[in-house]
Formats: structure tokens, sequence, C-alpha cells
């Protein structure tokens, strides 16, 4: 088959899946390909929903009027944690019934950059070393500290980790979505990317933990994710899109009981 009639082929096809649009987009891969595809199995979890994740440890656990951390809190409404069921697919209803629930259960606290006179909000900088001695009555007193697509955007994360473990009861559990791969994205900064073993390792440094759950949730991987330009965020454009490869990591850990 000659150049020129694949060129006609391919011409046809794109004009055929332009009626379809945007359902339909026919991507030609003539990139290199690496490594050993035959091999089908990871040694990682690559199973998890990071929203049914956390949602299904916090409503595990046994107690009413137990104190909840919301690590870069912003509105402190919960949206992901409670109305999204998997892969930005947010319900309205589904997030009223799991509210209720919250509330049955949790006194609600936020954590934020940004002084404010709520006092349910622990204000300061998460990386600083003196941000626990600044919220003394909050010192182990935490059964769930969350938090959802922050630690990419802290300086010092192994400072930050440190205070949390500072704050959270023995027995209690740390739940922490973070980008393993996602594009650059200012709030106020952007500075890591992270594994499972990298966020295990972060807290394991602070204090003993158990694993409960670790791995990456990766049900969005192939969005063609482009920036608002808001937040320095613009990546280039090819042939297959802006960001087409994000995978986040969900890292559920138990404080151990001190001795």
């Amino acid at each position: 088959m000659t150049v020129e009639l694949v060129s006609k082929l391919v011409g046809k096809v794109f004009r055929i899946g332009s009626l379809f649009r945007p359902r339909f987009r026919l991507i030609l891969d003539n990139e290199r390909k690496l490594g050993d595809f035959s091999a089908g199995v990871t040694g990682f979890r690559v199973d998890l929903n990071k929203e049914e994740v956390a949602r299904r440890q916090v409503f595990a656990r046994d107690g009413d009027g137990m104190y909840f951390l919301d690590v870069g809190a912003r509105d402190g409404a919960l949206t992901y944690l409670l109305g999204i069921r998997g892969n930005l697919e947010f319900d309205d209803g589904f997030y009223q019934a799991n509210l209720a629930k919250f509330k049955a259960k949790y006194r609600y606290f936020g954590m934020d950059l940004l002084p404010t006179a709520d006092d349910r909000v622990l204000s300061g900088d998460a990386c600083a070393p003196d941000y626990v001695d600044n919220h003394p009555e909050f010192r182990g007193k935490f059964d769930v500290i969350y938090s959802n697509n922050v630690f990419e955007h802290f300086e010092r994360p192994w400072v930050a980790a440190s205070n949390l473990t500072q704050l959270l009861k023995p027995g209690g559990i740390v739940i922490t979505v973070v980008p393993f791969s996602q594009r650059y994205h200012e709030s106020p900064g952007d500075y890591f990317r992270y594994t499972h073993k990298g966020v295990e390792a972060l807290f394991m440094a602070a204090g003993k933990f158990e694993v409960l759950e670790s791995g990456y949730d990766i049900k969005g991987r192939r969005i063609n994710w482009q920036g608002s330009g808001q937040a320095n965020d613009i990546v280039p454009v090819d042939n297959f899109g802006a960001w087409r490869e994000t995978w986040f990591t969900v890292c559920v850990l138990q404080k151990i009981n001190s001795i």
C-alpha cells in the first residue's frame, strides 16, 4: 500500500470522525515503544477509586463527635469526599446524603494558610516548624486527617507530615490523595509529585504507622486535561491533546498507639 493511499484513507477516517466529535477522535501513534509490553501484572495497586476509598475509611470509624481535619479546607464543603462517585462525577443527591452522615459522626475543622476568625480553622503555614505550637489545644486531637490534592503544594512536605502526625491521635487515620502524575499547577506553588511509597515514607519518618490502603487511582488517566490559565497550568498541545497521563496516589495510614 503506497504512502499516498494510506494518507487518503487516514484523511477519510478523520473526516468521518469529525462527524462524531467530541466523542470520537482518531489518534495516530507512531511513537517508539520501550519496555516489556507482555508483562501484564503490576506490583502495586492501580484499582483504587480515591473518593470511594476515602469515604469508606471515614464512615467505617465507630463513634460520634469525632474530630475531622480537612487540610487545605477552602470552602469546607468536602465536595470531593462526599459528592464525587469517581473520576470527577458529582452527584448532588449522593452528596447531601453523605453530608448528613458525616455531620452525625464528626466535628469538622479546616486547615488553611490564610488567617480567619473562624475557630474551626487552624490557620497558618503547615510547613512551619512552630505550626503545632501555635495550635497546642489540637495536639493529638484528630480522629481523621484528610488531604486531597494538597501535598504537591507544600514546599516542605516533610515538616507538614510531622505536624499532621502530631495533630493525629493514636489510632487515628491520615488519608492522603495527591498527584503522582499531573500537569504543573500553582496554588500558590507546585513543588512535588508522589509515589505511594513516597507518601508512606513521609509519615513513617514522623511517627509509627500501619498501612491500611496504598496505591493509585488511574480512572481519569486518559482525560484530555488542559489547565485554565489561572494557575500557570497550560501545557503544550500535541496530537494526543493536552495532559493525558493523570495518576493520583491514594494512601491511608493509621497511627499506631504509643506504648
